[in-house]
């Protein structure tokens, strides 16, 4: 494992809600434009993010698509991370599993989360973000039912 994090599992998920923590404050305006380029250092160059809707973001979009959403978010902002797990690591990866749920006023949105993040040493955590996988729940449905499905 790497050193310093016997378990890169237990690194990765520290570094996912390190991760949303950042969007918290950076969407509210609460960190200073500096702080992206940080929080970019944990981020693979070769990082892929498939959206809910199926959209590619690239390690190359994701400056551009955090500068544009500073400071866009209702006051009231929050990401609650749940349920996180470690599905596979070995000394050179793991994949991770969590729930992220948004809320702005009395609108909540939902989504499961597959995270892919390989280690590297001089990361802020230890872990790059590699490849990203969002599924979004549905509303009044617990993850892994489908009501359609019955």
């Amino acid at each position: 494992m790497t050193a310093g994090h016997p378990d890169l599992g237990a690194a990765a998920l520290v570094e996912v809600a390190a991760c949303h923590a950042f969007f918290v404050d950076w969407y509210a305006g609460r960190l200073e434009e500096a702080a992206l380029s940080d929080r970019l250092a944990a981020f693979s160059p070769d990082f892929l993010r498939i959206a809910p809707d199926g959209r590619q973001v690239r390690f190359a979009d994701l400056s551009m698509f955090l500068s544009a959403r500073r400071v866009a978010t209702a006051p009231d902002f929050a990401i609650r991370i749940e349920d996180g797990h470690t599905v596979w690591r070995d000394d050179r990866a793991a994949l991770v599993s969590y729930v992220e749920r948004q809320s702005a006023g009395q609108v909540e949105t939902c989504r499961q989360s597959t995270a892919l993040f390989i280690a590297c040493p001089t990361a802020p955590l230890g872990v790059l973000w590699r490849h990203l996988q969002e599924t979004t729940i549905q509303p009044n449905g617990p993850a892994g039912h489908s009501p359609s499905a019955e």
